[in-house]
């Protein structure tokens, strides 16, 4: 008899780009004035649920997606600030995370940069090294298994 091997395939190849926006605009005007920009078409997708300590319910963390793909980007804008609480408190200053997946070179990230600078209200745009985030892999982990969870 045939023995069956199981085999995990875990692709570490892919690239996260984290940008961080600081604005008083709501997530619904962000992703508007975002979907202006060439190259986007956000569209809102069911809230992720974090559980926090200090709460007796998860706490609701907005999420808009687009996707690039001739560019073969996907991104994710996702609210860092929800009901008095930071889904990444060690970037409190910033109130949404744009998440870039795929390769985005450092040209692109300048003209994205300038773009977003452009919108107005947006008090802050910056470019957030991944590596300074101690919760970046577990973040990425959720909004994985959120998106896939919900898209079915």
């Amino acid at each position: 008899m045939a023995k069956r091997v199981f085999l995990e395939v875990r692709s570490g190849s892919t690239s996260y780009t984290l940008v961080g926006l600081s604005t008083q605009l709501k997530d619904y005007r962000l992703s508007f004035l975002l979907n202006k920009l060439p190259g986007f078409s956000f569209s809102r997708f069911e809230d992720l649920m974090i559980p926090v300590p200090e709460a007796e319910e998860p706490i609701p963390f907005s999420i808009y997606t687009s996707i690039d793909e001739e560019n073969f980007n996907y991104f994710t804008l996702l609210s860092n600030r929800s009901n008095d609480h930071f889904l990444i408190p060690s970037v409190k200053q910033t109130d949404y995370l744009l998440i870039i997946e795929g390769p985005f070179k450092r040209p692109q990230m300048d003209n994205l940069l300038k773009a977003l600078r452009t919108i107005p209200n947006i008090l802050l745009a910056t470019e957030i090294n991944t590596t300074s985030i101690k919760q970046f892999e577990n973040l990425i982990s959720d909004l994985e298994l959120h998106i896939m969870k919900n898209k079915q």
